[in-house]
């Protein structure tokens, strides 16, 4: 992307991470890692079609392309449909691969976009956290209502426990203290990056994740602790740094619980909403290359 002229500042979203990178920083480059046990899900949102993704070797050539399946349209952009790919990396060979995305039809109003490096090992990579995540309801222009849940792998670890409590004390007239009520937590250091750090795309990458109110690291569920910010450890005019952020152990329920008195002699009439994925074509009409495998159990 051009700047003009009388503009010098080459803005966050509009250039990647090396080309960001000012004359006196080290010169590094952005990787994403991934393992072949990883599925990449993405969702557009789009008045137009067609949508395509593709995977590219080092030299060009494309390893796999999904075209973007349309979804329903969205209600908050009128106009506008969804589009999701689900990409497999199973078969893929070990090797730094980049993400292409071609966005309508052929001619002078289509758009390219290449990502940076995407490394991918067939071997599991160590001290690397899965991230899964998903929100209860749209956000960040996301419309997880659809029931999308995105994954990201980071080089990272989980710290020791750092347990936490909230006690409340009382002291009777001749001052001696009295334990009214006391609530533990445990609390774990989570550090992101390896030597080398990240870059500011996977940071504001984190920075979102942690907003959603259903986050798992490597299958275990996680919340951000109360008053919780990021950490930064970084060298100076070196442009990566390493993040640690303090987690808490829990479930986010999207849901209420609660309890009724009722009359047992009464009926009740109950539906069961299936998931859709479970029924109809499993190619997603060539939009996935994941096979999706359901359990229904009829009692």
């Amino acid at each position: 992307m051009a700047i003009p002229p009388i503009f010098q500042t080459k803005h966050f979203d509009d250039f990647k991470f090396e080309q960001r990178l000012l004359p006196w920083q080290e010169q590094e480059r952005y990787e994403r890692i991934w393992q072949t046990t990883d599925i990449v899900n993405l969702q557009f949102t789009a008045s137009f079609s067609p949508i395509t993704v593709q995977l590219l070797d080092e030299n060009d050539d494309i390893v796999l392309a999904l075209p973007a399946l349309v979804g329903l349209p969205n209600i908050y952009v009128p106009g506008a449909y969804l589009f999701s790919v689900n990409m497999s990396l199973a078969t893929v060979n070990t090797g730094c691969y980049h993400f292409r995305i071609i966005a309508g039809p052929a001619g002078p109003t289509q758009k390219t976009y290449t990502s940076g490096c995407h490394y991918v090992s067939q071997d599991p990579i160590p001290q690397s956290i899965l991230i899964e995540y998903f929100h209860s309801m749209y956000h960040e222009d996301v419309i997880f209502e659809t029931g999308i849940k995105f994954q990201c792998r980071m080089f990272g670890h989980i710290g020791f426990l750092d347990p936490g409590r909230n006690d409340e004390f009382f002291r009777d007239q001749r001052y001696n203290p009295g334990l009214l009520n006391s609530r533990t937590v445990r609390q774990w250091p989570v550090f992101f990056g390896n030597e080398f750090g990240l870059a500011d795309d996977d940071i504001d990458l984190l920075n979102r994740i942690w907003s959603c109110d259903n986050v798992f690291l490597d299958n275990k569920a996680f919340g951000v602790s109360d008053n919780s910010k990021f950490e930064f450890t970084e060298e100076e005019y070196f442009p990566k740094r390493g993040v640690t952020i303090t987690v808490e152990e829990g479930i986010n329920r999207a849901s209420k619980i609660f309890a009724l008195n009722l009359d047992t002699s009464k009926k009740i009439m109950a539906s069961v909403n299936v998931e859709s994925t479970v029924f109809g074509d499993t190619s997603n009409s060539g939009s996935s290359n994941t096979v999706p495998v359901h359990n229904i159990t009829v009692e």
